[in-house]
């Protein structure tokens, strides 16, 4: 059999545990008259002197809450992380079984049952044994270890360094303290709730603390379930859970373990046939462990990036803490509960869609990212990319779909379709020009003409010429855009995208004539809530990623509610809508969700291809999807191999349309009624204009551009 290890004992120490035998003899009546008559000098004095020392310590002791694990959870409530400095969950008592309680007793306290916090009888052997040869021997109850694991705890939680050291440091003054807090705990606590609570808190391993962990860490079973020699190996851990931990050193925890079961023994907590039996099992052969990391790095991958950016909104919330350091402390140690807006259906429909269309570590070197959102509350419902969240090659912990800021290409028309919308022009206006050059006075803000660079706008063939807003949009013919943009106040396109949460910077962005057709970034979240405000009746709400954060008790620290306001009138809200719903109808014959659920939606595709996008909404679903090079964002993306099949140009409406968005939306409403846009009264169209009117409209707009040329 082991033995415990033995330790050197120093004179202040042996001092101790006398002062704390005679403390305790005196104040439990069991200290003969007489015992220790020979002592003398120094000795004497300070037995004498005792007295006043333990009367001057405070008569209570607060039991704190340990630290403990907290969770964030998805819709559903199933956990997608945990955070903690300390492993530890903690558990009542009935939910942890008899013999890791018969277990923990045998070995640190026998008399636990008997004693009144402190034990004078193990006090006496541990100083008989510490004079003699027969090494150390410890003298603390279960109760002063609770008392002292405690006092650590406190002072972990409050970030006091100095009371850490205190209640560990090694001088008669801890000591004295120590039995004084333990024999006031056994007045107002019970045996049961004493070693429950010292269950919960003692340390099991590196960064296990408690049983519960400890048992799901090491047999990944509840503590509940524990056999005898599961919780033999357990009791183990507590005199050295690093010596001991048997991932790391199996023999010494098996050594260690057949000495508590050979304690049971001789105690009657277990039979002979029981040791026997247990001795026989090698401890590599009990163990099935439960690795979890800590934080987001934990989570399944696909789940990791929406935790990470729940994370960020959590810190970033004062209703946590003054500071950040002070939302971090709570996290990892206060055992709270974040309930999130994450639905999992939807979140496994997303992933789906962008591994199924470019999988993970495809040879193209492409990623993909989506993010949908309830447009009535601004819930974020699923955000995925193709990526393997970590630090590790070919990992990444960049989160596209919150934080990657892309070239947004021709969804940004949609912004100049409302300025047009807002200032009263019809749908029907004819747009467009045969003429592709805009000079450098061709702008105009609050009326008056702004400078910019001159502007010749490049297009696909086939998208010359005069057209009404529907096809012009359907068809994305960006002449027709920036032909409308030069009849608007120019400035007001960009403070209703900045309006809509689209930023540079955190500022409006620059207006000029290129970003009209989609060099302004955005990410995709920051798309899919711009878009989902035409479907909320140009109510913009802000994502939202957390429902409630619970404390230990289930008591509410906050509950998140929608945060929106208007943003755009709602008849103009409705006309935007139709006008996409009716192009998407007409022109995007290749996406189309299941059941015929109409939608409302805009693709767009930057230069070279770089960067697609697909992003639309019903009622009560937006989502906008992106395709590109997350690290490098302008590098083209043109005659390319993805998933075994060759593109030589990638569209996001012939691309992610179908390929994602379709199936992701199809997916993700599977099962929900189907819900009707809110449309409005366009007009009607004006009658055919016949060839003749043509060509003096054209005569006119060729003797017009002759001025325009003259004033250059």
């Amino acid at each position: 059999m082991s033995q415990s290890r033995t330790r050197l004992i120093r004179p202040a120490q042996l001092i101790g545990l006398l002062l704390a035998f005679l403390s305790v003899s005196s104040l439990m009546g069991v200290l003969g008259a007489g015992l220790f008559a020979p002592l003398t000098g120094s000795a004497a004095i300070t037995v004498k002197a005792m007295p006043s020392v333990f009367n001057e310590l405070p008569h209570e002791i607060n039991v704190t809450d340990p630290a403990e694990e907290s969770l964030m959870l998805d819709a559903t409530g199933a956990v997608i992380a945990r955070f903690y400095d300390k492993q530890r969950i903690v558990v009542p008592s009935a939910n942890i079984s008899d013999s890791m309680k018969n277990a923990i007793i045998a070995i640190e306290d026998k008399r636990f049952k008997e004693h009144r916090g402190v034990d004078p009888q193990g006090i006496l052997r541990a100083l008989v044994n510490n004079l003699g040869d027969s090494g150390t021997q410890g003298a603390s109850t279960i109760t002063q270890q609770f008392v002292r694991n405690s006092l650590q705890e406190r002072g972990y939680l409050e970030g006091d360094a100095e009371q850490v050291a205190a209640a560990t440091e090694q001088t008669t003054q801890r000591k004295l303290r120590e039995i004084k807090y333990a024999l006031a705990i056994e007045q107002k606590m019970s045996k049961d709730d004493i070693l429950t609570g010292y269950l919960n808190i003692a340390p099991f391993g590196p960064i296990t603390y408690g049983v519960e962990a400890a048992a799901q860490r090491y047999f990944s079973k509840h503590a509940s379930d524990l056999t005898y020699i599961e919780s033999a190996l357990l009791a183990g851990l507590v005199q050295s859970p690093v010596e001991y931990d048997p991932l790391t050193y199996p023999e010494a925890a098996q050594e260690r373990r057949n000495t508590v079961l050979e304690v049971m023994r001789d105690q009657e907590y277990i039979t002979q046939e029981e040791y026997d039996a247990g001795i026989a099992v090698p401890v590599a052969d009990m163990l099935k462990p439960t690795r979890t990391p800590e934080g987001c790095s934990g989570a399944d991958s696909k789940l990791a990036y929406f935790c990470d950016y729940v994370v960020g909104q959590f810190l970033n919330d004062k209703a946590f803490g003054e500071n950040e350091a002070e939302r971090e402390h709570l996290l990892k140690t206060g055992g709270i509960t974040i309930r999130t807006t994450l639905d999992p259906a939807k979140q496994d429909a997303a992933y789906s869609a962008l591994t199924s269309t470019i999988p993970v570590d495809d040879e193209s070197d492409l990623d993909d990212a989506l993010v949908s959102l309830d447009p009535k509350t601004g819930n974020i419902v699923a955000m995925a990319q193709n990526t393997t969240y970590g630090v590790e090659a070919g990992q990444t912990m960049s989160n596209y779909g919150a934080k990657g800021k892309f070239q947004v290409g021709s969804t940004f028309k949609v912004f100049t379709l409302i300025q047009w919308l807002k200032e009263g022009h019809s749908v029907y206006d004819p747009v467009g020009s045969p003429n592709r050059h805009y000079h450098a006075h061709a702008f105009s803000c609050d009326g008056q003409p702004i400078t910019t660079t001159p502007f010749d706008v490049n297009d696909l063939p086939g998208k010359d010429g005069v057209m009404n807003s529907i096809r012009a949009t359907g068809l994305s013919v960006n002449q027709a855009f920036v032909n409308m943009a030069s009849r608007v106040d120019f400035c007001q396109i960009f403070q209703t995208a900045y309006d809509f949460g689209i930023d540079e910077n955190g500022k409006v962005p620059n207006a000029y004539p290129a970003a009209v057709i989609g060099t302004v970034t955005a990410s995709p979240l920051q798309l899919a809530n711009a878009f989902g405000a035409m479907a909320n009746d140009g109510n913009l709400c802000k994502p939202q990623s957390m429902t409630t954060v619970v404390d230990r008790d289930e008591t509410t620290l906050k509950e998140y509610q929608p945060d929106c306001h208007q943003v755009l009138a709602t008849d103009v809200a409705h006309k935007v809508s139709t006008v996409l719903s009716r192009s998407t109808a007409q022109y995007y014959t290749n996406v189309r969700i299941a059941d015929g659920r109409p939608y409302a939606a805009k693709s767009g595709t930057t230069d070279n291809n770089s960067n697609t996008w697909f992003a639309g909404y019903t009622p009560s679903l937006a989502t906008a999807a992106w395709v590109g090079h997350a690290n490098a964002s302008t590098t083209p993306a043109r005659n390319v191999v993805i998933n075994g099949r060759y593109y030589s140009e990638l569209f996001g409406q012939t691309f992610i349309g179908p390929n994602i968005w379709s199936p992701y939306m199809s997916a993700a409403l599977s099962g929900t009624p189907i819900e009707n846009l809110e449309l409005a009264n366009l007009g009607s169209p004006p009658p055919p204009v016949s060839r003749d009117s043509e060509k003096e409209k054209q005569d006119e707009d060729e003797a017009e551009e002759e001025t325009d040329t003259d004033d250059r």
